[in-house]
């Protein structure tokens, strides 16, 4: 009985581990070995897909797999990207938008140009991401040293409970002794966090958040600020012709194509906004030698023009701009500036209902942005936000934490972009959207999957269901050690019946850690969409 309880509690810990992993591995699987890439002469090589480079066509045929990051070069294209995002309904992709490696092609033929392949797509980095949380072994377990403490306060125990009835009745000392070793193994003490931490890293996985350092959660149940980039954060920015300003004469096609060839060499979601907005016009030209300056803006070549777009101070080279430009994107050259791109910008569908979730919990939310002061005022105040930085360079956002440090504040850092990664690793915990630029995804605590702001709201609640159970499973064990010690120690529990007990322990502790993450009711059910 004494085997059998104990490989069961063991047996219950190890298949909540098991499934946690395999959520990381289906990430890992979902990109296919094989492609079919487009030859010179139209014909279709198959070739393994590591083999893929980039530039490469590529043809998917309906109902396979996508092989590598990429551009759609065919009209349209319906795609399943559940495994990623954890959206079940199809995504149509245009021409000229990213296909992600593990995607289904649904409907097609469809034809990709290959921008990564192998080790860098993003199915690749997500599948790293999880193995260096599953091999991380920060469960935010009882430490070392609080075993260690517990462990010699046991064998303490047994040892006066030997002298004890050596002194007495020689002939119990080794029964009683073996069993208060026995009752006060501290199993149930040791195991209930990993179980609960593995519970929870399940359960976040099915709501779309990969959790990169489990000792995280731990921090993020005493968070009380969350200080959030602004721009592919909270808003998302949109183009449109009446916002573009050709400052020489230029049609607005003809400037938005030159800033769209710049743009495309960029994971910014306002180089996303152009880039889409220039796609109706054919072909994006060729930029060279472009180089991105954080918090600033780009600069290359196209066409044998050096060209510069980004904040009005950096596009101009710290020239003064007129007012009315100061607040726009501004692609200039040397003869100054050529156009001006007004970018308005909507609220995350998502963002007001997960903002009011986290004031709700305690958590007060804040910006700190690289953009202009009007755009980050009318987004603060569609989203009541009060405390708004704009203008703020990686050392700005950086000084801000170590302000909101200052104060006593435990900060959540979210996300998307480079210039935000020195926040995201210098915050209590770090988010990031799995969109976002692989140095952002890199430095992050959470990787919210589906690039919804609503996992952030999933993983606080869960975070404190994690807390609220590992103090559970230890005043359990607690209580059990005060109440079976004692008659272990009188000779009143045999060996026996005290191995018994620690397995029931073990197992009431293990099955009590997996309801983390079963309760969907509350903020996380309202929330869905």
């Amino acid at each position: 009985m004494f085997v059998f309880l104990l490989l069961a509690a063991r047996y219950v810990e190890l298949r909540a581990r098991h499934h946690g992993s395999a959520q990381g591995d289906a990430v890992i699987d979902a990109a296919p070995l094989l492609a079919q890439r487009v030859a010179a002469d139209g014909a279709l090589d198959t070739v393994p897909a590591l083999a893929l480079r980039t530039g490469d066509l590529v043809h998917i045929a309906e109902g396979e797999t996508v092989p590598a990051d990429g551009a759609l070069e065919t009209d349209s294209a319906r795609l399943d990207e559940a495994l990623l995002s954890g959206e079940a309904r199809p995504v149509l992709r245009r021409r000229g938008e990213r296909l992600v490696a593990g995607s289904v092609l649904l409907d097609g033929p469809a034809t990709l140009r290959v921008e990564r392949s192998g080790e860098a797509t993003a199915v690749a980095r997500i599948g790293a991401l999880a193995a260096r949380a599953r091999q991380a072994r920060g469960f935010a377990t009882a430490s070392d040293r609080e075993i260690a403490r517990f462990v010699a306060r046991v064998l303490l125990l047994t040892a006066l409970t030997a002298l004890g009835w050596l002194l007495l009745d020689p002939a119990r000392a080794f029964d009683a002794a073996l069993a208060v070793l026995v009752v006060a193994c501290p199993c149930a003490f040791a195991l209930t966090a990993p179980a609960a931490f593995t519970r929870a890293l399940s359960a976040l996985a099915r709501h779309g958040v990969l959790v990169t350092d489990s000792a995280a959660l731990t921090r993020l149940a005493r968070v009380d600020t969350a200080l959030f980039d602004k721009t592919g954060t909270l808003g998302v920015p949109r183009l449109e012709l009446a916002g573009i300003e050709p400052l020489r004469g230029d049609s607005r096609e003809e400037v938005l194509v030159l800033a769209a060839a710049l743009a495309r060499e960029s994971s910014h979601p306002l180089a996303h906004a152009l880039t889409d907005a220039a796609s109706q016009f054919g072909p994006v030209q060729l930029a060279e030698r472009v180089e991105a300056v954080a918090g600033a803006g780009l600069r290359g070549t196209v066409a044998g023009r050096a060209l510069r777009l980004g904040r009005a101070d950096f596009a101009l080279g710290h020239a003064m701009a007129p007012e009315r430009q100061r607040d726009a994107l501004l692609l200039a050259d040397a003869g100054g500036a050529i156009a001006s791109f007004r970018l308005a910008e909507r609220p995350r569908h998502d963002a007001q209902a997960v903002l009011d979730a986290l004031r709700t919990d305690g958590i007060t939310p804040c910006i700190a942005s690289g953009d202009t002061p009007g755009r980050v005022a009318a987004l603060a105040g569609m989203l009541g936000i009060a405390d708004w930085r704009a203008r703020q360079s990686p050392d700005d956002k950086l000084g801000r934490l170590r302000e909101l440090h200052s104060e006593g504040h435990l900060v959540l850092a979210v996300g998307d972009g480079s210039n935000d990664a020195p926040i995201l690793a210098g915050a209590d915990v770090s988010a990031a959207l799995a969109g976002g630029t692989g140095l952002a995804r890199a430095q992050a605590d959470l990787l919210l999957m589906n690039d919804r702001l609503v996992g952030l709201v999933h993983a606080r609640t869960i975070s404190g269901e994690v807390q609220r159970i590992v103090a559970q499973g230890r005043r359990w064990s607690l209580v059990y050690n005060l109440c079976a010690v004692p008659f272990a120690a009188l000779g009143l529990v045999p060996p026996w019946l005290a191995g018994i007990g620690m397995s029931l322990s073990s197992l009431a502790v293990v099955l009590n850690a997996l309801r983390t993450g079963r309760d969907d009711t509350g903020p996380r059910q309202e929330l869905r969409a």
